[in-house]
């Protein structure tokens, strides 16, 4: 700490030197005794502009690191901000190459960082690179919460999620191209993403326990192609890529309750849900007060818990895909795409399950599942399109779709368990060679299947530069075909049949106003779900104004719309969202940007659930779902469920220069959001349904000269929630950013 506050102390003292003796340039504006450098450097033939930004970050944080992290993750420290480099060859003449561009950002522990290159000679080769790296660590305590009760004998309450993650994923892509404006060019590419990490899991074996699940994940990507151009405006393609997938991820048992076995050195974990009023994970037995007593020892033996958990699934997937397409403008007045793909995937998953501990309802101490998985997806995506121009002003398209996989899968499962063979003494306490072992052997063959269809005709009307319109139909048909069992022949089919009509209008009335307008209303005759749509609507509508070069101006509407009519679900959907840009720019030495968004969501279909807590108005007012025809005898509540949520965004900013030399920019940036939701427990706040996030901002760059920029940053982050916390920790946080940089660019 005391190495950072120096160091962060030399580059402060740095920066002030900088910024005085930019003040004194700017005061004595003796230009005539300061040439600046070129703004352009050639050398060797090349024109070469480069820029390198440095800087380092404070952050000073206020109430929860987790959502922090979760949010935002910034940390102090010193900082590659951004750099870039080109090099162009005016004459096309470069030995090496004729253009190179390099990019990146991010280095030195931001979460988010990359870089990208291209380099090319003309007529030979174009060569692209790019590397992201991104660091997540998400830690949003609500998500997969018991939501242990205070009342609990002990209270033990679940502080972080049992879902957090810290991961990094690293993707790279390479991609070179061979003769590119020759009639026969060439193609190869290689990819890679790579996830890694400590996240958490959970199981259920009786209760539900935490787990480390320690990700490790892997896809390699090859791929290689040709392009061939027989005639004029046509090329016909070949590609073919190959994808092998690794799945490494391994689980095993975490600890979060743990407490002593009386008379035994052992330790047990009792898991997540810690609720002793309800019985989870058990009881507290007479005289003893508490589930684990002061000397953490466990008081009732006869309970769900584990001694030990591990599983592994070794998942690996291989994925041949080969693509022929074809575009054409051969033809005066038709227009041709086309193209087809097939792939094969493969992909072995043996299983490896073993639980050690109790399983209170069917006596079993012990339990291993092994066995072998066995998936193959067979895919094939075809898609053609022509335009077809009749006159000048007017054109037929006509596009039709067809997508189709099936998932033959097989499992041989090996369970093996061991049952106390007393079961009215069955407890933690009893050993396995008071057990009786029985082995179940489990052979499922399935398969997975969907086909889709879809053609869309449109007649495009292009009247003048002024207006024009777009009218046309789709239809189509989906089908979805699950076979749970080869032997006896029980299947679901279900086919889907899709119309919908469609309308476009957009116009430029005046000079700089344009309007967009789009709808389109789905008519489709079944449902594949309960809550999937029967009827789809789309609204959109966008305008965009330049009354003057400096001023832009943009709205949009968006609007849909589904419902499915069913007596049992009668499901109702909408998301609106409105939006208003407004860029303003009147003078060189002052700017001002505005942006607004709304955006309503809602949704619902009858529900029915079972839950007891009569003081909760869901289950006060809640009607039965045995007397209107469900036949679900363990749920017999009916309910609404109805979500909804609202999202308002605001930003606004300004831009000045107080100096030639100097630009400040302030903001302000706000993200407001409302909604509501059945509430099925009462210790269950609405979290992220309701919160509001500020982010303001405000930074100052000034030139002092010889192509050097200093530049300040402040961001500030506020997150607060406006329902209660719950039986865990406080999600409130603030944090003010400061970053001070030095950028140099020719």
């Amino acid at each position: 700490m005391i190495s950072t506050w120096l160091r962060l102390k030399q580059l402060l003292v740095i920066i002030a030197l900088l910024n005085l003796a930019a003040g004194a340039q700017i005061a004595g504006n003796n230009s005539g005794q300061n040439q600046a450098l070129p703004e352009v450097w050639e050398h060797g033939g090349y024109v070469i502009h480069q820029s390198v930004e440095i800087g380092y970050r404070v952050s000073d944080i206020t109430g929860s690191e987790q959502m922090y992290n979760s949010l935002v993750d910034l940390r102090t420290g010193p900082r590659f901000l951004d750099q870039s480099l080109s090099m162009q060859s005016q004459t096309h003449d470069g030995l090496l190459f004729d253009n190179l561009f390099i990019n990146s950002f991010g280095w030195g522990g931001d979460p988010n960082n990359g870089l990208r290159a291209r380099v090319d000679k003309n007529k030979w080769y174009d060569f692209r690179a790019n590397f992201r790296r991104d660091q997540t660590d998400f830690d949003y305590n609500l998500l997969a919460n018991p939501l242990n009760p205070p009342t609990s004998r002990p209270s033990i309450p679940a502080t972080s999620s049992p879902h957090a993650f810290a991961t990094r994923r690293r993707m790279s892509d390479f991609d070179l191209t061979l003769l590119p404006q020759s009639k026969i060019d060439f193609r190869l590419g290689y990819s890679r993403n790579n996830m890694t990490g400590p996240s958490y899991s959970s199981v259920h074996e009786g209760t539900d326990a935490l787990l480390y699940q320690a990700w490790n994940t892997t896809l390699n990507s090859y791929r290689f192609g040709a392009d061939v151009k027989p005639l004029p405006r046509t090329v016909i393609s070949y590609d073919q890529f190959l994808d092998y997938y690794k799945g490494d991820t391994t689980w095993q048992l975490a600890r979060f309750a743990q407490a002593l076995l009386p008379g035994t050195p052992g330790m047990v974990e009792l898991g997540l849900p810690i609720d002793t009023a309800n019985k989870t994970p058990c009881a507290v037995n007479q005289p003893a007060t508490s589930l684990i007593d002061s000397t953490g020892t466990l008081t009732n033996t006869a309970c769900n818990a584990y001694f030990s958990y591990n599983r592994a699934n070794r998942i690996r997937t291989s994925t041949p895909t080969e693509r022929l397409s074809l575009h054409s403008t051969y033809f005066q007045r038709l227009e041709l795409t086309a193209s087809y793909a097939y792939s094969s995937a493969d992909m072995n998953a043996p299983l490896g399950e073993l639980f050690n501990g109790l399983i209170q309802r069917s006596s079993i101490r012990q339990e291993t599942v092994t066995g072998p998985g066995q998936a193959t997806r067979i895919s094939n995506v075809a898609d053609f399109s022509a335009t077809l121009h009749l006159s000048e002003h007017v054109r037929l398209v006509n596009t039709f779709r067809f997508w189709s996989y099936r998932i033959p899968e097989r499992f041989n499962s090996t369970e093996s368990d061991l049952t106390c063979t007393d079961t009215t003494t069955c407890s933690l306490l009893t050993p396995l060679s008071a057990t009786t072992q029985s082995a179940t052997n489990t052979a499922d063959q399935l398969s997975f299947n969907q086909s889709w269809k879809r053609n869309q005709l449109d007649l495009v009307w292009d009247g003048s530069k002024l207006f024009g319109a777009r009218i046309g139909f789709r239809y189509g048909d989906k089908v979805f075909h699950q076979i749970l069992d080869f032997t006896t022949g029980d299947e679901d089919r279900i086919v889907v049949h899709e119309y919908t009509p469609l309308l476009a209008l957009w116009a430029r009335p005046a000079p700089g106003l344009r309007f967009n307008f789009d709808w389109e209303h789905t008519n489709n005759d079944d449902a594949i779900v309960r809550i999937g749509s029967r009827k789809e609507a789309r609204y959109r509508i966008q305008s965009n104004y330049t009354p003057r070069p400096w001023a832009v101006f943009g709205a949009s509407i968006n609007l849909w719309e589904a419902s499915n009519g069913n007596a049992l679900t009668d499901y109702r959907g909408h998301n609106r969202n409105y939006g208003f840009t407004a860029d303003l720019t009147p003078r060189e030495r002052f700017g001002f940007d505005f942006a607004y968004n709304y955006n309503d969501t809602m949704q619902n279909a009858f529900i029915c659930f079972n839950d007891s807590a009569t003081s909760l108005p869901v289950v006060a007012n809640a009607g039965s779902c045995t007397a209107n025809g469900y036949n679900d005898t363990k749920n017999p509540l009916l309910t609404d469920g109805r979500y909804t949520n609202s999202t308002h965004y605001g930003m606004a900013s300004v831009m000045f220069k107080p100096q030639p030399r100097v630009t400040a920019q302030v903001g302000y940036g706000i993200t407001s959001v409302g909604g509501q939701t059945p509430q099925f427990n009462s210790l269950q706040p609405l979290g992220s349904l309701q919160y509001n996030y500020h982010q303001p901002l405000a930074n100052v760059s000034v030139d002092i000269g010889h192509n050097l920029t200093t530049i300040f940053t402040w961001n500030y982050y506020q997150y607060g929630e406006k329902s209660f916390v719950g039986p865990t920790d406080p999600r409130y946080f603030h944090a003010n950013n400061a970053t001070f940089s030095l950028r140099w660019a020719f």
